[in-house]
């Protein structure tokens, strides 16, 4: 509107006229001949050699899953059956535990639960199950029920009774057999950073007692479900006080222990969706350096991505779904609704972490929505050294590793 109050009149073109194409053609002939579009890399143009920086060098990476498939930390790696099926399956290369305590956490069925339900929907019917993940379960709702929502804490397990398990599945898995390769157990476990310098001491121990043990500890510091308990990894300061706990517990145990029976030591991280949040965390990461020469950083790898907090699914009666510990029902979201969160989070940090040398070996094991071979196809695409899945999981069974490594 101008000064006067008055709409301005609008162009009044002449309806009769046309625009001449092929006389503008002919006049810009030699530039359209001449034009080059810009080169632009697709994804499927991209390629990432797990093997290789970008530098051509080869990356020396301290953790070694082969094959590159193994479960992330969830409920249905709890018990001691559980687990076995996993270390037994030839399909896995690592096995992780159900994040524990050192004193256990106690779990209620009652508030602790998940549920699946279909992508695109936050909607449920009443009467659709809902579980705490019992031992062997496997229970597949239907084929659209891709994505999951948990209110889940921590396994009421110690991480002493997880030790106890291994030694038992190991034992009797080596027994008066030769076995050149010893899968890794992934140990997830959190509390403060003085309860994680004793959580790394415990998993030490154990390995220097037994030489057939290949263990490795994951630091879980991406949990949305614990009310008044945000996320570590979320703040800069806390981050940093784990990392400093992860690096005095590392040189202590380094001068006795040597070779592959040192646990390697990795964090489990929550989804990031800005610049500024991957870029703390490498920062983070680049300043925690080890005591030993040329190593880096103490972080030898990274997990990526736990679940996205503050999500909720309403039944049709607009009830939330589920129970919570703080009586919302809002909780984790998993599975395919977080597939392109999680790949857009693996592709982030391998990049930045492949810019600084003391960062550029961290191994990235890639979680979030992987049920088949084409979504473990992506995520290695985009980075990511090993691929894990809960979700699937809990849908199939242990049979999903093999049905994402046939492709079936």
């Amino acid at each position: 509107m101008s000064e006067t109050g008055q709409y301005p009149k609008m162009i009044d073109l002449d309806a009769s006229r046309t625009i001449d194409v092929e006389s503008i053609k002919s006049q810009y002939a030699d530039k359209f001949a001449s034009y080059v579009p810009k080169a632009h890399t697709t994804l499927a143009q991209q390629t990432i050699p797990s093997n290789t920086l970008p530098s051509g060098k080869p990356r020396k990476y301290k953790l070694s899953i082969s094959p590159p498939l193994l479960n992330s930390s969830s409920p249905w790696a709890t018990d001691v059956d559980q687990i076995k099926a996993l270390y037994d399956s030839p399909y896995t290369g690592a096995v992780t535990s159900r994040t524990s305590l050192l004193e256990g956490f106690n779990h209620d069925p009652a508030i602790h639960q998940h549920i699946f339900f279909p992508t695109g929907s936050s909607s449920v019917s009443p009467a659709a199950p809902k579980s705490d993940a019992s031992a062997g379960e496997k229970f597949i709702p239907d084929t659209a029920s891709t994505s999951s929502l948990n209110t889940y804490g921590y396994s009421p397990h110690t991480l002493s009774e997880y030790l106890g398990m291994i030694n038992e599945i190991v034992g009797q898995r080596h027994l008066g057999s030769a076995t050149v390769y010893k899968k890794p157990f992934i140990l997830s476990v959190t509390g403060t950073p003085d309860e994680i310098a004793l959580s790394y001491a415990l998993l030490a121990n154990a390995a220097e007692m037994d030489e057939d043990l290949r263990l490795a500890m994951e630091v879980n510091l991406s949990c949305p479900n614990i009310d008044g308990k945000p996320p570590p990894a979320y703040d800069e300061a806390m981050l940093s006080e784990y990392l400093e706990s992860i690096s005095d517990s590392k040189s202590t145990y380094r001068g006795r222990m040597g070779g592959d029976s040192v646990p390697r030591v990795g964090i489990k991280l929550p989804p990031y969706t800005w610049k500024g949040q991957f870029e703390m965390v490498v920062k983070s990461l680049l300043a925690a350096k080890s005591s030993e020469p040329n190593e880096g950083s103490v972080v030898d790898f990274i997990t990526c991505t736990n679940t996205l907090g503050s999500s909720l699914v309403l039944n049709s009666d607009l009830e939330p779904a589920l129970a919570s510990e703080a009586g919302t029902g809002i909780g984790g979201l998993a599975g395919a609704a977080l597939h392109p969160l999680s790949l857009g989070n693996v592709a982030t940090f391998r990049k930045l972490l492949d810019d600084h040398p003391d960062t550029e070996n961290i191994l990235i094991i890639g979680v979030g929505g992987v049920e088949d071979k084409a979504g473990f196809d992506r995520m290695r695409k985009v980075g990511a050294e090993a691929v894990a899945c809960a979700t699937a999981l809990g849908r199939y069974g242990v049979d999903v590793f093999e049905k994402i490594t046939k492709g079936s």
